[in-house]
């Protein structure tokens, strides 16, 4: 259920409740006329306004999204319990209480049970019971290079990879990146190829020198360039004394500015938009990166895994399993991201991806570059009033919505580039990856970013 669809049972209810309303008006009234000395214009003024609320209530009730309908449907219920309890005093009053329809005795009956049980279960202390978390478990005992390499594979592309849609895994890959000959979406370099030029990239002067040369500690990360034998340790290489084509596919998922490809960075081409894969918010562990750049090494020759120079994983390498931290990906790798709403935005943001290409205040990590910088208590309110923008939204709130669950429907100028961003770019599945409850607690934050300070 998308979180701007009506729930089909809610709408069904609210319907029926107006349909019965008016009965029991056309029925109260029929009685009033057949009976002389009976108050038509005080209990047809009762019953008809019950009639004109309940109205007013099913119209309201086409306009809210499932999750608020499942709470506003109370108030209906209740409209109804007062018609019933009222149309009960009317055949008291007038001694004709066996002239009652079967209708209302059935509905006020089962009405008010069911408002006697919702009101005691809800009054019953609340327990959940949730499942223990699920501990990621890698059996590394009969583990192959092909099924390795295919787990490389599906921490870029996720496990459900569709025919025509573009699949993205933990990794978070193939939002900038492409993988086939001759694909290029122009946001980063397309990395088919890749392991036939990871060893004569680490030979030419531009990498030696480019944008820090050899031997240089990069700022933002730490990374020394061109030194294997100095990366972290637990991302580190067995045998690492001299500099090999796997340390250049190393060091550009963990030290992106350590070499930016011409053409595709920002400040003349030297610093990579790209963010570090090793940390928040994807946070690959050392088997999954390590994962990944073996499937790197063998994708262009499937079947053959001669060029792949990463080992195999030993038990001490998977311990703690690979969840990554607060990854962009899946939780268990079981299913795809789906956001419930317990989550901090942080949390929430992280798992969605977001700071790969956006740069969010408030949230550690976030500062990427791709996209538009996300100052939507200032900007949204401007994009609206521009000339440019086909959307709907009247309030900056409405914005930020429409701007996560239909992306196209403005695209954002790139002042620094003097054209639009990249359009189809963004995701344009969130609604099936969001509950309301998470859609609606995302847009109160990101409606309130702004410039730090």
């Amino acid at each position: 259920m998308l979180p701007e669809q009506q729930d089909i049972l809610w709408t069904f209810t609210t319907i029926i409740f107006t349909l019965f309303s008016l009965f029991a008006f056309i029925n109260v009234v029929q009685h009033c006329r057949a009976r002389e000395g009976t108050n038509t214009v005080l209990w047809g003024t009762l019953f008809g306004t019950g009639l004109i609320i309940n109205l007013l209530l099913t119209n309201h009730m086409f306009e809210l999204t499932q999750q608020q309908q499942l709470g506003f449907i109370s108030w209906q219920v209740l409209a109804v319990f007062l018609i019933l309890l009222t149309w009960g005093v009317f055949f008291k009053s007038q001694n004709i209480e066996d002239q009652s329809p079967p209708l209302i005795r059935a509905a006020f009956f089962y009405t008010t049970i069911s408002i006697l049980l919702a009101g005691y279960t809800n009054w019953l202390p609340q327990q959940r019971s949730d499942p223990p978390p699920k501990a990621t478990v890698v059996d590394v005992s009969d583990l192959t290079m092909e099924k390795y390499t295919a787990m490389g594979e599906e921490i870029v592309f996720g496990k459900e990879r569709v025919a025509g849609s573009k699949a993205i895994g933990k990794g978070q890959c193939p939002l900038c990146h492409t993988f086939d000959p001759g694909d290029n979406i122009g946001r980063c370099p397309n990395l088919f190829g890749v392991e036939e030029r990871s060893h004569t990239r680490i030979k030419e002067d531009r990498y030696l020198n480019e944008p820090i040369k050899i031997g240089e500690a990069d700022g933002a990360t730490g990374i020394i360039k061109g030194k294997p034998d100095e990366i972290p340790e637990e991302y580190r290489r067995a045998d690492a004394s001299e500099l090999i084509g796997e340390d250049y596919l190393r060091e550009s998922l963990m030290c992106p500015s350590c070499y930016v490809v011409k053409g595709y960075g920002k400040a003349g081409d030297t610093k990579s938009p790209m963010p570090v894969i090793s940390k928040p918010p994807i946070s690959l562990a050392k088997f999954e990166l390590n994962a990944v750049l073996a499937w790197l090494q063998a994708k262009d020759t499937p079947g053959e895994f001669e060029k792949v120079t990463i080992p195999l994983p030993g038990p001490e390498d998977v311990a703690g399993g690979g969840d990554g931290g607060d990854g962009g990906g899946d939780d268990d790798g079981d299913g795809p991201v789906f956001v419930v709403g317990t989550e901090t935005p942080q949390e929430m943001i992280n798992k969605l991806g977001c700071p790969l290409c956006h740069t969010i205040p408030g949230v550690e990590g976030a500062v990427g570059e791709l996209g538009p910088k996300l100052h939507e208590k200032i900007n949204a309110p401007k994009r609206i009033k521009d000339s440019r923008y086909k959307g709907k939204a009247k309030t900056g709130r409405e914005y930020v919505k429409e701007s996560i669950l239909n992306p196209n429907a403005y695209i954002v100028f790139n002042e620094e580039a003097g054209e639009p961003y990249p359009e189809g770019v963004m995701p344009q599945d969130f609604a099936n990856k969001l509950s309301v409850n998470a859609l609606e607690k995302l847009v109160d934050f990101i409606s309130n970013t702004q410039p730090e300070g």
